[in-house]
């Protein structure tokens, strides 16, 4: 037998047991370890694959590689520029002896930097077409030559037709197994009508199908989508509940053009704001499937990979074929939250209720008892609300009920929860949060209130109480108890302010505390029916409260000689209740017979009070507030020291309130201005020592801007 007999019979058996192991391998991944297992007896192989054709991709079906590689089994890469489009074009071997030297195709960078020299693309032909390719290739130059080539082509002859075979019965296995698989994921949403407590079983399923770093669902609501749920491995900001612009965003790029959206590396391709935030945690792709409902796109599910390229037609058919079957489920499940979250909303204000306020601060306390730590609460009672909504209609008050918690809700941080408690009084949950440090949030919302109100010209601000836990009670309703005696607190030293449980000095007895309730009333009652009356001067009487009480903190005034100062402020004018309209209301100079009647009301004011015990140690600072140091004032002509001490605070409030408030007759002036004209009575109208204190409080708080 000569030695072409030989070769002959030689590549018979080799392509014979080539066939043999094309035909018993079970799969497709089986049969290319047993194809680089028996070539490699014939000839160096450090990597092999079989790839195959399908439109315009190109998909690894199997590999094995004694090397790193590039590419795994399962992804697919653009067909166009590959040497296997080349063969396909060709129908012909095509080998690449060195492509450190030469590169025909840009998949030979890749194969380049894992150490490959030279590579062997034989067609895999079937009907006369190119259906793919068998590649072999070795990390050395020239590894193969003619006598390699052409076992090559006779064996790819032979095995193109049972891999085309086994490529398609693994394809039907493994649409077999997503049918299932996404059997298994339909029933796992079907099977709650509330997502959240499916959605991480759901994740964890759909991992099994399609990697994925982040899996999200993002709903449109108008102009912004909202993060409906949320699985990661990555920490990120868009947490369920976030929302985001919908323009220029993946969801609405998608919902424009109603298909798929793939990004392949967001290194180079970012759309929108988000893709730039997701770039800086680590993603590198992502794809965006569209949720439709009636025909329309309600949102979008987002998978989010650390890897470039991780997301191709295979992973777009799996997650459209799977969002087909669960997205009227989603549509449930979000019409579910929707009506529980109004169940727990406000119709008013969009607040969250009452009744959901009692749960989070159980909840509340629950965590804390488990884990330690603390948080605070604080009431918000309005000052004056029910004098705006009987003089201006229910209409106008619900409507400045719901500009309230929207200022509430804008003031406070993200962390903190807002509540309408019921009437015209609010709660801010403070989770996580000090005493001291609430404080702070809670001041910034009463100013906000107080600055807003007076822009609009609105006589409305805000009492706060605040407590917090565990240091004013262990049980909800001893912290309640404790922020609602401080609003009360707050009502009763005047309005516009916050007091917290350091500061404050409960009553001791059931008894007391109807008391006091009755005295505030009345308090407020007479300031009703005072500014009622006097339109011109509305506020007049808080202010000279807020003033009065800056100055008696200067000096040093006890709470108890603070709470008759403060009294005594808020009814110093409230004997102008018994002025004619005529004087009141007069734009022009008083004549010197109306000037007389008006000062009467410092006498008036005492006597209104007098039959009320409670304000008798207010009365000798109404009745005294307008006399002066030099002894010219009314209506006794004391003089100096004469005048009692809360009479000479008041003096200095009065005056320096109705300096910085417009009048009809002249505009308001500004602090500097004011403060400089009490200097330059001090000693004439002032009690010097009181303006010094005054005037050096002022700079101390940074009032004047």
């Amino acid at each position: 037998m000569d030695k072409l007999s030989q070769q002959h019979i030689e590549a018979l058996e080799f392509v014979n047991e080539l066939s043999k192991i094309v035909i018993s391998s079970p799969d497709i991944s089986k049969m290319c370890a047993g194809l680089a297992s028996e070539l490699s007896k014939k000839m160096p192989v450090e990597w092999a694959s079989i790839v195959s054709i399908k439109g315009e991709d190109l998909y690894f079906q199997s590999l094995s590689s004694k090397i790193e590689s590039v590419w795994k089994t399962g992804n697919a890469v653009p067909l166009k520029g590959t040497a296997t489009e080349y063969v396909a074009i060709t129908k012909q071997i095509l080998y690449e002896p060195d492509i450190s030297q030469q590169r025909k195709f840009w998949t030979g960078e890749y194969h380049s930097k894992q150490g490959i020299r030279s590579i062997v693309y034989a067609p895999l032909l079937a009907e006369d077409r190119v259906f793919g390719s068998l590649v072999i290739a070795s990390t050395r130059p020239d590894a193969y030559g003619e006598r390699e080539l052409t076992l090559l082509y006779h064996a790819t002859s032979q095995i193109a037709m049972p891999v085309k075979n086994a490529i398609l019965l693994g394809e039907i296995k493994k649409r077999e197994q997503l049918l299932e698989s996404i059997s298994n994921l339909t029933k796992i949403i079907l099977s709650d009508v509330s997502l959240d407590n499916v959605y991480h079983i759901f994740s964890e399923e759909l991992k099994k199908m399609v990697e994925f770093d982040r899996l999200s669902i993002a709903l449109i609501e108008g102009d912004n989508i909202r993060y409906f749920a949320v699985a990661q491995e990555i920490k990120t900001e868009r947490i369920p509940g976030s929302t985001y612009p919908l323009k220029d965003s993946n969801t609405g790029q998608v919902a424009e053009h109603q298909k798929t959206l793939i990004v392949e590396d967001l290194a180079q391709q970012q759309i929108s704001h988000i893709d730039k935030l997701k770039f800086e945690e680590g993603i590198r792709s992502s794809i965006h499937v569209p949720l439709f409902y009636k025909g329309k796109v309600f949102g979008t599910i987002n998978l989010s990979s650390i890897r470039p390229k991780a997301y191709g037609e295979w992973e777009k058919e799996i997650l459209e074929h799977l969002v087909s079957q669960i997205a009227g489920a989603i549509m449930n499940a979000r019409l579910y939250e929707q009506i529980h979250e109004e169940s727990r909303l406000d119709a008013l204000t969009e607040l969250f209720n009452r009744r959901h306020f009692n749960e989070r601060l159980d909840e509340e306390i629950d965590r804390r008892e488990r884990h330690g730590g603390a948080f605070s609460l604080a009431i918000c009672d309005l000052d004056f609300f029910k004098r705006y909504n009987d003089r201006y209609g229910h209409i106008a008050g619900d409507e400045l009920l719901r500009e309230i918690g929207r200022l509430i809700k804008n003031s406070v941080r993200t962390v903190d929860i807002s509540f309408r408690y019921g009437g015209d009084e609010f709660v801010v949950l403070l989770p996580d949060t000090e005493l001291e440090d609430a404080f702070s949030v809670v001041e910034r919302v009463r100013k906000n209130i107080e600055e807003e109100m007076e822009k609009r010209n609105i006589l409305l601000t805000a009492s706060f109480g605040l407590a917090s836990w565990p240091m004013d009670g262990v049980r909800s309703s001893e912290v309640l108890d404790v922020a609602d005696a401080a609003a009360f607190e707050a009502k009763r030293r005047g309005g516009n302010q916050c007091i917290s449980s350091k500061i404050l000095k409960l009553p001791q007895t059931e008894t007391e505390v109807k008391d006091e309730k009755t005295i505030v009333n009345i308090i407020w009652s007479l300031i009703t029916a005072l500014e009622a009356r006097d339109t011109y001067t509305h506020g007049h009487s808080r202010e000279v409260n807020k003033y009065a009480l800056i100055l008696g903190e200067a000096i040093g005034l006890s709470q108890e000689e603070s709470i008759h100062l403060s009294r005594a402020a808020l009814l110093h004018d409230v004997g102008k209740i018994g002025i004619k309209n005529g004087i009141l209301s007069k734009k022009g100079r008083l004549t010197e017979e109306e000037w007389k009647r008006m000062k009467e009301h410092s006498q008036k004011s005492v006597e209104i009070i007098n039959s009320i015990p409670d304000f008798y140690h207010c009365r000798r600072a109404i009745l005294h507030h307008h006399e002066r140091w030099d002894g010219t004032g009314y209506p006794s002509g004391l003089t100096g020291k004469e005048i009692p001490l809360e009479a000479r605070i008041l003096a200095i409030a009065d005056a320096f309130s109705a300096m910085v408030l417009a009048r009809p007759y002249r505009p308001a002036m500004s602090y500097q201005e004011a403060l400089l004209e009490l200097k330059r009575e001090a000693g004439k109208q002032f009690d010097s020592e009181l303006v010094e204190a005054f005037v050096a409080k002022f700079k101390e708080l940074k009032i004047i801007v």
